[in-house]
């Protein structure tokens, strides 16, 4: 039989980088990796006790006298603290969808994913939640023309507080810092010596205090953990929160990841089985390091 050219049949080829969603990361890394969250960490037990003290002032000395009544000046609180995220996470992995996949779907991709969408935004965002409700809210609503005056009132909260504003971040939704670049009376100094492609307009640092975006799904007062992470119902909307790191305490207590080879209780899968335990709350002596601004 004669040869007949005919058109070759390429394979098609499949790309092994994965093309998901602009992933999440952890806005509030300062506050997870905070000393305290090492410091306030429950060991045995379930629920952790932090002391305070409080002592009585000094008085003047009486070279004269010895009056002879000696008090006990101090008085000593106990805080209870429970961690209550024990989460889990678990999957199924064929190795013939590993191969059929062209080693795509591999479980580095799969748990990078559940980190990058679900793992990090949910302590992220119970992080929020736990600072929304460790103070009271102030409810002003912010406009381009009164953020200044309502930052430096927070300022001046801090500052009585005696609160190291330079430990301090503030961490805002893009409205509100859309908000702040467009206050009046914002100073501003540009450096054009490059051209108009060098003008940045980012306010990094205002004051002495850093500035950090976040996603506004990431600010929300409350929210349902019952798979995954949430806004709950009715949940108000979080335009900022001014923190000390210093003021809070964020431990994970426990956290584990494995994986067992494919054997015939799992039917000849793989299973990846991950679990996490972790907490946050405010010191109450040290919540005035804590301002939230939030919609009423």
């Amino acid at each position: 039989m004669a040869f007949v050219q005919t058109n070759v049949n390429y394979a098609a080829e499949y790309s092994r980088a994965v093309a998901n969603a602009y992933p999440y990361y952890s806005y509030f890394a300062p506050i997870w990796a905070s000393p305290n969250s090492q410091l306030y960490k429950p060991g045995m037990g379930k629920t952790m006790y932090i002391p305070s003290f409080e002592v009585k002032g000094a008085t003047a000395v009486d070279r004269d006298n010895l009056n002879g009544v000696f008090a006990r000046n101090w008085n000593n609180a106990l805080q209870p603290v429970t961690l209550d995220m024990d989460r889990e996470w678990s999957t199924l992995i064929d190795p013939m969808d590993i191969v059929e996949t062209n080693d795509v779907a591999t479980i580095a991709n799969i748990t990078r994913t559940f980190n990058e969408f679900q793992k990090i935004p949910e302590m992220d965002a119970y992080l929020a939640a736990k600072l929304y409700a460790a103070v009271t809210p102030d409810t002003t609503a912010l406009t381009a023309a009164n953020i200044l005056t309502t930052w430096d009132g927070y300022l001046e909260a801090l500052t009585n507080a005696r609160v190291n504003r330079d430990r301090v971040t503030a961490y805002m939704t893009p409205g509100t810092y859309k908000l702040l670049k467009e206050a009046a009376g914002l100073t501003r100094f540009i450096d054009t010596a490059e051209g108009f492609r060098g003008v940045d307009r980012n306010v990094a640092r205002l004051d002495g205090v850093n500035i950090r975006e976040v996603p506004a799904d990431l600010m929300k007062s409350s929210y349902v953990f019952t798979e995954g992470w949430v806004a709950a119902s009715g949940a108000k909307q979080i335009n900022m929160i001014l923190c000390d790191p210093d003021a809070v305490a964020a431990p994970v207590k426990y956290e584990v990841a494995m994986m067992s080879a494919p054997t015939a209780q799992s039917k000849g899968k793989y299973l990846y089985y991950e679990r996490y335990y972790y907490g946050a709350f405010a010191l109450n002596n040290r919540k005035g390091g804590i301002i939230v601004n939030a919609a009423a």
